[in-house]
């Protein structure tokens, strides 16, 4: 990082950018710049620096052409990220765009020439109007007042806002967890791999190892997230769910439609000791932190096999811990059709909780890959299509298993963008809760405070 400083106070300079994750909507901040190889061991240094800047109110966006998990420290520090649309950064499923996602932060991308030209203004103020679509150099006061004075609340936040209020369950999916300042009923959760990439290690590390290494993998990993969840709020780990597409590496020989090969519990077939190792874990974690409420959660569930054979792991690893079978809850995650006829196997070993996945739910009720390249068949993936007209088969369709999950005492958390929560809020049952981005909920608590 260099500290290049150009006054150039008489220019104004509006730049047309494309937003792949709209965070922060409007901002004043300082740009800065990493050099585009960052070793790990710098992290911490420019870490702590960003930090002491944010201390002083002091917004950042940060510009580089590639992030890593590694750099997760890093990237806590900034408002958002800028990179070019030549990098795998620039597509929806970039690592950058998955961590701006989860935590409320922008994604911006710009073309090579002007991502390039923007390191001239490293460390001046820049104005980023992320729902404009565009970055403004070197504004005036009066420009960033304007803006500022005429922005609303991105679609979904003010719902959010009255779920909170509501007493709703909100479950924040997070990556880095952080205190939650408001009255009302939330928790957290975590995807095992990211946390796993975060600590500098391959997701694949965990089913090409031994039983006890993958154990205490997990277990460190596990125990750092828990470790900043506040008392009194659920931490829910889910269960290892990584495509064979996602990550370089792989173990898993090569599938013609990851989207719907081997990922989740399937895994356990290949791979027995994985199950064994997450159980023994998240048992050890809840052996040590007896207070702290803990869900141990499937994702992908496609037989009622599955869901015994988790059961019957759980249990043993409780009771070899000498601790009840109620001490971590058992979780389920309803994104195949298969589900609602699994309701007695769901029922026998004590699920309390299911968690929809919606994006995978609505893949599997019309038989569209999501990662299929036709953007013809992409269409039929829009909850609410271009003409803001809802996808009413799919809204009936788990409107009526929701009911039936109400009916039989399971509670039900909808994994939704913030901006599909309306939609859902006035078609589902109103006992649901959602599970959203952290920094969706940071909005909609801002905008309390606001109010």
């Amino acid at each position: 990082m260099t500290s290049r400083l150009y006054r150039r106070s008489s220019v104004r300079r509006e730049i047309s950018v494309e937003t792949i994750v709209a965070g922060t909507q409007v901002s004043n901040v300082i740009l800065y710049s990493l050099k585009e190889e960052l070793h790990i061991n710098e992290i911490g240094y420019l870490a702590s620096s960003l930090r002491r800047l944010r201390k002083r109110g002091t917004g950042i966006i940060l510009r580089c052409r590639e992030t890593f998990p590694y750099m997760i420290p890093l990237l806590s520090e900034v408002d958002g990220i800028i990179s070019p649309n030549t990098t795998s950064t620039a597509t929806v499923k970039g690592h950058a765009a998955e961590f701006c996602r989860e935590e409320g932060k922008s994604l911006i991308v710009a073309d090579e020439r002007t991502w390039r030209e923007l390191e001239i203004y490293e460390g001046q103020n820049i104005f980023v109007d992320v729902r404009g679509q565009r970055i403004i150099l070197v504004p005036d006061g009066q420009t960033a007042q304007k803006a500022i004075s005429e922005d609303s609340p991105p679609g979904g936040i003010a719902e959010i806002a009255r779920l909170i209020q509501d007493g709703r369950h909100i479950s924040m999916l997070s990556t880095v967890p952080e205190p939650v300042r408001a009255e009302g009923k939330f928790s957290y959760f975590c995807r095992q791999e990211q946390l796993v990439m975060s600590s500098g290690r391959s997701p694949w590390d965990l089913l090409q190892l031994n039983q006890p290494d993958c154990e205490r993998i997990l277990h460190a990993v596990w125990s750092d997230y828990a470790n900043k969840v506040q008392p009194k709020l659920t931490v829910v780990f889910r269960s290892h769910d990584a495509r064979s597409d996602e990550y370089p590496g792989s173990p898993i020989p090569h599938e013609s439609n990851p989207q719907l090969g081997n990922h989740g519990p399937s895994l356990f077939e290949s791979f027995e000791h994985l199950l064994e190792a997450e159980v023994a874990a998240i048992t050890r974690l809840k052996a040590e932190n007896p207070a702290k409420k803990i869900a141990y959660l499937l994702p992908f569930v496609r037989s009622k096999k599955e869901i015994i054979a988790a059961s019957a792991a759980l249990n043993r690893a409780l009771e070899g811990a000498a601790l009840p079978r109620n001490a971590v809850d058992l979780a389920v995650m309803y994104e195949t059709p298969a589900l609602p006829y699994l309701i007695e196997e769901l029922q026998a070993a004590n699920v309390r909780t299911l968690w929809v996945g919606t994006k995978d739910l609505l893949m599997s009720f019309l038989m569209v890959d999501r990662d299929n390249p036709s953007p013809h068949l992409q269409d039929y993936l829009k909850l609410i299509d271009n003409k803001g007209e809802p996808n009413y088969a799919f809204i009936e369709y788990l409107r009526e298993n929701v009911s039936k999950f109400l009916n039989c005492a399971l509670e039900v958390v909808i994994y939704s963008l913030a901006s599909e929560v309306p939609i859902f809020m006035q078609y589902l049952p109103e006992e649901v809760g959602f599970l959203i981005s952290k920094g969706s909920v940071k909005e909609a608590l801002t905008y309390l405070e606001i109010r």
